[in-house]
């Protein structure tokens, strides 16, 4: 009985599939709220504050594109895996990068509780990450209880493990580099392998319609703006052009 509430409609799975790859897209919200959500991360690293940890965990969008990367390999669309793997990898970057140039800021030279709870991978962190993924795939696909995500995103810790990688970088402790990173890949194959479990269960494959026809969609709005900039720049060689012909009738009525 309770396997079979749990199934969702097709106008269901159509919505899911759409409300997913809608918040994984690469949309300058998306970064803002990532360089924030990092920025304080690293602040809360750094002075030993797990409470500025987790406010800044709790902003954190980057469980939308990871949740895009499992819902591609369950529809088995190589494009939406290589859209939402490119996102998460710049996702990855960007953090590593801004909690380095903080850190080499405001070094001090002590590593804080905080930072070293970040660099040592365990079987309890897949667990943990797992149990998220499969709350958070499942939540998320189920409206009524998105009030819990914020919940999900602090026991998910994807930015803390990226934001002490740039930080032990900024130490140049390659042991704790390597461990931190460890750490988010880790949480990160847990989610996804929950995720993908969760997904495959509730039949999201049976909606890659939805998918391929928002991947049109998004490719159609790109050749729109190539097309109107390769225009632009037709339009200013022409305008250069025009400028030249002036220049030499100029002076050749001078000469």
């Amino acid at each position: 009985m309770l396997l079979k509430s749990s199934r969702l409609t097709k106008s269901q799975r159509e919505d899911a599939v759409a409300r997913v790859f809608d918040q994984s897209a690469p949309r300058v919200d998306f970064y803002l709220m990532l360089i924030l959500s990092a920025i304080i991360v690293t602040l809360g690293l750094l002075i030993d504050s797990a409470g500025v940890v987790i406010g800044g965990m709790l902003i954190a969008p980057i469980l939308s594109p990871i949740l895009g990367f499992s819902m591609g390999v369950v529809v088995g669309n190589t494009k939406l895996i290589k859209r939402a793997g490119s996102i998460i990898v710049w996702s990855a970057l960007t953090v590593v990068i801004i909690s380095f140039i903080i850190s080499s800021f405001t070094l001090n030279g002590e590593m804080t509780s905080e930072i070293f709870s970040r660099t040592s991978p365990s079987l309890a962190y897949l667990l943990i990450a797992m149990v998220s993924g499969a709350a958070v795939a499942y939540a998320l696909v189920r409206p009524a209880l998105s009030e819990i995500l914020p919940g999900i995103a602090i026991a998910v810790a994807l930015i803390p493990p990226l934001a002490t990688v740039g930080i032990s970088i900024s130490f140049l402790e390659k042991d704790m580099v390597i461990g931190s990173f460890e750490l988010f890949l880790v949480n990160l194959v847990g989610i996804v392998f929950a995720a993908v479990s969760v997904f495959s269960f509730m039949r999201i494959y049976e909606a890659k319609d939805v998918i391929e026809r928002k991947l049109r969609g998004e490719e159609k709005i790109v050749q729109k703006f190539q097309k109107e900039h390769d225009m632009e720049k037709i339009e200013q060689i022409e305008k250069t052009v025009l400028e030249v012909k002036e220049m030499l009738n100029e002076k050749k009525k001078n000469g």
